[in-house]
């Protein structure tokens, strides 16, 4: 389960990235660093996974808690197989970057929940948005958006003018043999001590316990949701708990362990980006993929009007049955409950003006995009959680012969790795 319950964002997640074969060079010919041991590098690039490269005698190091031009000493944590790279925690800063910053929760170097709290917010962003222009150029193959250069295009925007604390509406807490409640260590099983986390909602910490009563085989998982109408759930992982979301005057039923996006604003943002970039017109068809409990179908099926008609596509049994509940009222919306590769693939191969993809942080994959591609859609927006599959989803659908044309990102997770974007292909 991601995004502390949904898709996108683990707040306790084990860093799973993977460095790309281009960054992992092959190693120098001279003895590794060993595990323990304290090399001194200037940090480099930013890369997705929240680290930056180093490197040392010809080799790769992804560095934590680092910033670009800092001058750091490293101690190496692990490698890569057969030593293609390794993997290192700054423990000392030699010469600091003028963006580093004091983080503002006293586990930052520890909880694997943040990756950048050590740097300023608007930097943050930037960093971000080198992380996307990166895997566009390298992995996509494009060196421009609409003849904007990446720099320009992948410029990530914040929803707020806040502190980048406090946004979390829903969080997965891990619980230890002894009932304390907390989260992961940054790439490990180990749980910290951490019910007051700073990123989440001020309804979440307060009322989130410290410790919790353990039952016979203990608990796995501590469910939190604060809903935008106000209703607060705690509950475990498999807890059949309902809350209720808002979004243009529209009620959305949501599981408390399900998908929904965690920033408050994210919902509504996101929306009004679908629709600027597909501009449905009445009467057009629309696929929406991955369409969870129908946030992006309810207001797509309200803008094609009754002459036209959204199938929404998706795997989640509780979810599925949520959107048709939550979208009742719109008849001419059809719900199929299937995973989206099995559906396209079962011979549904009807034309479509507009398809929408809001995949998991796999992206959506060779066989899927191709699919749609043969519905000949006047625009496909794809919503990205993970910008190498966008890169990759993207290079896919030019061999296909769409081209992106307009792209934003968006700063829905600070303080942590994650970045949302959204991109609007068209056919060449």
């Amino acid at each position: 389960m991601i995004d502390a319950a949904s898709r996108c964002c683990e707040t306790e997640s084990l860093m799973t990235d993977t460095p790309s074969a281009e960054d992992a060079a092959a190693p120098a010919p001279t003895p590794a660093p060993a595990v323990g041991d304290i090399v001194t590098v200037e940090v480099g690039n930013p890369v997705a996974g929240g680290q930056c490269i180093a490197r040392l005698d010809g080799r790769v190091i992804f560095v934590r808690d680092g910033i670009p031009g800092e001058l750091v000493k490293v101690v190496v944590t692990g490698s890569g197989k057969r030593g293609a790279f390794l993997r290192g925690d700054v423990c000392e800063v030699l010469d600091p970057s003028p963006h580093r910053v004091q983080p503002p929760c006293s586990l930052a170097d520890e909880c694997g929940g943040c990756d950048w709290q050590h740097v300023d917010l608007a930097f943050q962003r930037e960093l971000k948005a080198q992380v996307i222009a990166d895997a566009l150029r390298r992995t996509g193959g494009i060196e421009d958006i609409a003849d904007q250069p990446l720099a320009t295009s992948t410029a990530v925007s914040a929803l707020d003018d806040g502190d980048g604390l406090h946004w979390r509406t829903r969080m997965r807490y891990a619980i230890d043999e002894n009932g304390v409640v907390g989260l992961r260590a940054a790439r490990s099983h180990r749980i910290i001590a951490a019910a007051d986390c700073p990123l989440a909602v001020t309804q979440i910490s307060s009322a989130v316990p410290p410790t919790v009563a353990q039952t016979g085989n203990g608990r796995e998982a501590l469910i939190a949701a604060y809903s935008s109408t106000g209703e607060l759930a705690l509950v475990g992982v498999n807890a059949d708990s309902v809350i209720t979301e808002r979004v243009r005057e529209r009620d959305f039923r949501v599981a408390a362990n399900g998908f929904w996006q965690v920033h408050p604003q994210a919902p509504e943002t996101l929306v009004s980006t679908v629709l600027e970039f597909a501009s449905p017109q009445h009467g057009e068809k629309v696929l929406d993929l991955y369409s969870g409990v129908g946030l992006f179908a309810a207001f797509l099926a309200e803008a094609v009007g009754v002459t036209g008609r959204v199938d929404a596509v998706e795997a989640d049994r509780t979810a599925s049955d949520l959107a048709r509940k939550n979208l009742a009222d719109l008849a001419w919306v059809h719900h199929h409950r299937a995973p989206v590769e099995k559906w396209l693939a079962a011979g549904h191969r009807s034309h479509a003006d507009i398809v929408v993809l809001d995949p998991p942080r796999t992206g959506a994959g060779r066989d899927v995009v191709t699919a749609v591609s043969r519905r000949k859609p006047r625009a496909l927006v794809y919503v990205a959680c993970d910008p190498v599959s966008l890169a990759r989803d993207t290079k896919f659908l030019a061999a296909l012969g769409y081209q992106i044309t307009k792209l934003r990102a968006l700063d829905l997770f600070p303080m942590t790795k994650h970045v949302e974007s959204v991109a609007l292909f068209e056919r060449s």
